[in-house]
């Protein structure tokens, strides 16, 4: 069906403009109550500027509340048909095929996040609680980002509740464990043992036999320990590594040398014992 060919070819066009990218634009008109309506480029790797799509087919709109920093704050100036201004881009709008910008001066700041693919796996980052649930604690990096951290992330030694001190507005310090672009989600560890590592294991062309690294234990099974690390690195804990009464419990945390790697099947094998590392 045509309609839906078209649907998504624009669809396409506007993900070809990652969320967070700083886009210069013009701007084409401005309704006070609403906002602004721009015309948008931006530079290709090789410096080029160009269309970031074709004008008919993607535009980009700015609500009024993200003109300026305030408010209140005259934009008069700033929004009249032709202006030149930078803008970076929020979100989607699918169905009017339009890029939602910003252009508030506090947005274009570099370390202002608007979205979870500027983060990695890996990354020391710090907010504020704004939710506690049974599950653990939302921590808010930014106005547009926010990460949950599971319950068995908030300690080295996974606690049945939600420790005191991750209170409403609390100032907390986490790593960024995994980052899920598609569904815009983010999961956060607050375990002292990872946020204060000088090391993050994060990738497996990292793995060298005897490399002492520190992650958590994301499941127990009879054959041994699967211990997660950043994205989706993990390893096993053979069972004949682990002494009954020093047997580490699912979602504590724990440091561990490197056995062997298989790098062919991208297998880790880990010891407890962390001489030689």
């Amino acid at each position: 069906l045509p309609h839906l060919v078209d649907w998504a070819s624009q669809a396409t066009a506007l993900e070809a403009v990652p969320i967070g990218s700083r886009l210069d634009g013009e701007v084409i008109d401005y309704v006070p109550r609403y906002g602004c309506r721009m015309r948008v480029t931006q530079v290709d790797e090789a410096g080029a500027e160009g269309e970031a799509a074709p004008a008919d087919a993607v535009s980009a709109f700015c609500p009024s509340g993200k003109i300026a920093d305030r408010r209140d704050e005259p934009v008069a100036d700033s929004v009249e048909a032709g202006v030149q201004a930078q803008c970076r881009v929020l979100f989607y709008n699918y169905l009017e095929a339009s890029l939602v910008v910003t252009r508030r001066p506090a947005d274009m700041k570099d370390t202002c996040l608007v979205s979870v693919t500027e983060l990695t796996p890996g990354q020391l980052v710090s907010g504020v609680v704004s939710r506690v649930t049974d599950f653990g604690a939302f921590v808010q990096l930014s106005e547009y980002v926010t990460g949950l951290v599971h319950l068995r992330q908030l300690t080295d030694v996974p606690l049945a509740t939600v420790p005191k001190r991750f209170q409403i507005d609390a100032k907390v310090k986490c790593r960024v464990l995994r980052v899920f672009p598609e569904k815009r989600l983010l999961s956060l560890t607050a375990k002292k043992s990872l946020v204060k590592d000088d090391f993050q294991f994060v990738s497996f062309e990292q793995a060298r036999r005897n490399l002492l690294v520190t992650g958590y234990v994301s499941t127990v099974q009879a054959y041994g320990a699967i211990v997660s690390f950043y994205g989706d690195l993990f390893g096993l804990i053979p069972s004949e590594e682990m002494a009954g009464d020093e047997a580490p419990a699912p979602g504590m945390a724990v440091k561990c040398r490197i056995e062997r790697v298989n790098r062919k099947r991208r297998r880790l094998a880990l010891s407890l014992t962390l001489e030689g590392g």
